[in-house]
């Protein structure tokens, strides 16, 4: 059974766009309107017994190759689910797709490297549901003034009785 793809329609082009300008300066500074493409699968994958609403991927020199294009990134979307989405959550799946491309620059070469980078976080959903996002963050942002979910949790570690 072959694995039918199409293209995004325009308006889902230009949601990504939008977003990118409102969320990812990072990689809209970097890549031009041509470089990311959008998807559609037909049908949504399982991986784990999990339904995959979308993937980011670096689109791969045959892609290229074979469609004349220069594609840096590709996102997919399973059709299937989309459609059965909300727009908001639609919106937030393209967002959460976007947060998986990654724009660096050489600074010897001063070209642009691209990647795909995984997820901050991985969650259970119970477990989220449990304790809210109490996951550490990184070092930068610990030195924010924003409340520490783990402290707020577990307490300071010089509050623990030792007795």
């Amino acid at each position: 059974m072959a694995v039918e793809y199409f293209m995004a329609e325009p308006a889902i082009q230009q949601k990504a766009w939008d977003l990118i300008g409102q969320r990812h300066p990072g990689i809209g500074g970097s890549l031009n309107k041509g470089e990311l493409v959008i998807v559609f699968r037909e049908k949504a994958s399982k991986a784990g017994g999990q339904v995959i609403l979308g993937g980011a991927k670096k689109a791969a020199p045959l892609i290229n190759a074979l469609s004349g294009e220069n594609f840096v990134f590709i996102l997919e979307l399973a059709k299937d689910q989309w459609i059965e989405l909300t727009h908001k959550q639609q919106e937030a799946l393209l967002d959460h797709l976007l947060c998986a491309c990654h724009a660096e620059e050489d600074e010897k070469t001063g070209t642009t490297k691209f990647s795909v980078v995984k997820p901050d976080v991985q969650a259970y959903r119970r477990n989220v549901e449990e304790y809210g996002m109490w996951f550490p963050t990184s070092d930068e942002d610990e030195q924010s003034t924003a409340p520490d979910p783990v402290k707020d949790m577990f307490g300071d570690k010089g509050d623990a009785d030792d007795s």
